[in-house]
């Protein structure tokens, strides 16, 4: 079956909120999971199945070179588009800006984050670290906007051609397994994208506008379970409704 992106932005705030994201972070993270569905259904999935928000926030520590945000379980959905803001705040001359995310969950947002950093017309790179061999992603705000994937470093060597200071960079970040690392620049790397084959997220996003996103029923259920969740009489969603109930007229 399939599920129109429209409504998945529109059940999703308030399926989010239901785990316990504030107002802000639930409606972005709609979109981001919305356009990580256009790119890959899987997601879907992952936040059928996400825990409640940790009470607690996640923490930054930065050093010259290097962000470094401890999730401590929360979302990438939260913690990845808060990553790209503080990176591009940042952002100027071909340095790349990184951050490290550790102990975060529904990494397969990350692809998501990187088409956000268009928005911001950076070129961005996504890396997330296996027992084996990375993933990474790359993502190149031009015209249209492509985004290459692969793993290994191989793989984004051949990408990179002669941008050796890429793989350094990913080298000083120092990975671990379940680690994610963000890097953007205001620079536009030289890539060698012959045999490198890339998807346009906005064509892949108006293909999910006109023709819907694939799921299971058994996650379009449990998604509007979370929705309803905040229908119920005891939810925030019903007591701000009832503010705005026209009270009858008192009889004569």
């Amino acid at each position: 079956m399939f599920v129109a992106y429209s409504e998945l932005t529109r059940v999703l705030p308030w399926s989010l909120r239901a785990l316990g994201y504030a107002f802000g972070t639930a409606d972005r993270g709609a979109h981001l999971v919305a356009t990580g569905a256009a790119l890959d259904p899987a997601i879907l999935d992952e936040i059928r199945q996400a825990g409640p928000r940790p009470s607690h926030g996640f923490r930054y520590r930065k050093s010259d070179e290097l962000t470094m945000l401890d999730a401590a379980g929360v979302s990438f959905l939260e913690a990845g588009p808060a990553a790209i803001d503080a990176l591009a705040a940042h952002a100027g001359g071909a340095k790349w800006e990184m951050c490290r995310i550790s102990a975060a969950t529904e990494l397969l947002l990350v692809p998501a984050t990187l088409v956000g950093a268009m928005d911001y017309n950076l070129s961005s790179i996504g890396i997330i670290a296996r027992d084996g061999p990375f993933d990474w992603l790359l993502a190149e705000p031009d015209a249209r906007g492509v985004l290459y994937s692969g793993r290994g470093r191989d793989a984004l060597a051949a990408l990179l051609g002669e941008d050796t200071a890429v793989l350094q960079s990913i080298d000083a970040a120092v990975l671990t397994p379940g680690c994610a690392l963000l890097m953007v620049s205001t620079r536009r790397p030289e890539l060698k994208a012959s045999g490198h084959v890339g998807v346009r997220p906005r064509e892949k996003i108006a293909v999910a506008h006109q023709k819907g996103i694939p799921l299971s029923r058994e996650t379009l259920d449990a998604l509007y379970a979370l929705e309803m969740l905040t229908w119920a009489p005891t939810s925030e969603r019903s007591r701000s409704q009832a503010g705005f109930t026209v009270a009858p007229a008192p009889s004569s």
